[in-house]
């Protein structure tokens, strides 16, 4: 059944800003987006004034429908986990040749995931959770797709999953966030190069805060399987950090770790 808010998103998005060159639209509309959502957590100063920068470059109605923009985006997620923004993206023929931003249907991705979702499986009936690391993450189709298999498989991705992406593109990157942000699953997505190990920005969804996983992660990788140890809450801060998993080394395609 076709998702009826990727036409909605798109009637809208052609309406808005038309003085702006297409793509230049839509990354900005991901920027704010992804910025409106990791601020609710930082209060970042600094995250702040670049929300307000992107902003001054549009008119007061265009601004405003950006907004709702997202509220397509929130409904189109809820009629069914799915590259929604992966789906409009190519919908709208942003594509690019050069940069090789083409992004997989998510069909595809979801076969995909069933045939790699074995060996989590297995991992899921001995520990608690289970990691995922996507080096070449677009929007996320693949981490999505893992997701509601997991899903249909009995398994809670909210609680018994995390997810570690790293993508190239900015734009990509903040679809990724955004889509796994609004689908409460816990990750981290950073802008930078997967094979040059090079990176720039970090951005953790809320699920990663309110579920304790720098804490749960730091006892993980430390061997403490005891299952009384403490859970201290990490407070989210502005001051940019580290990636969680910058000591583990060169990530694997689609590793499935635990």
């Amino acid at each position: 059944m076709a998702n009826p808010h990727i036409r909605a998103f798109t009637r809208l998005f052609s309406e808005t800003a038309r003085y702006h060159n297409r793509y230049t639209v839509f990354a900005d509309f991901c920027e704010l987006a992804a910025i409106s959502i990791q601020n609710a957590f930082l209060k970042s100063d600094e995250l702040e004034q670049e929300y307000l920068k992107i902003v001054e470059r549009y008119e007061k109605d265009d601004a405003v429908r950006m907004s709702h923009l997202l509220a397509e985006v929130v409904m189109g997620l809820e009629v069914a986990p799915c590259d929604f923004l992966g789906s409009v993206y190519m919908e709208l023929e942003l594509g690019s040749k050069h940069l090789g931003s083409y992004y997989t249907p998510f069909e595809v991705a979801l076969l995909g995931a069933k045939l790699t979702f074995d060996n989590g499986e297995k991992l899921l009936k001995e520990r608690p959770f289970i990691t995922l690391h996507e080096p070449c993450v677009g929007a996320a189709a693949y981490v999505i797709a893992f997701a509601q298999v997991m899903y249909e498989r009995g398994f809670n991705p909210q609680q018994q999953l995390w997810v570690s992406c790293i993508d190239i593109d900015p734009v990509a990157a903040r679809m990724a966030y955004l889509q796994l942000a609004l689908l409460g699953i816990p990750a981290e997505v950073v802008v930078g190069n997967s094979l040059s190990m090079k990176f720039t920005k970090v951005m953790r969804t809320p699920a990663h805060y309110l579920g304790l996983w720098d804490s749960k992660l730091r006892r993980h990788w430390s061997n403490d399987d005891a299952h009384n140890a403490e859970i201290v809450e990490d407070a989210p801060t502005a001051v940019p950090q580290p990636m969680v998993v910058i000591d583990k080394g060169q990530m694997s395609l689609f590793e499935v770790s635990a």
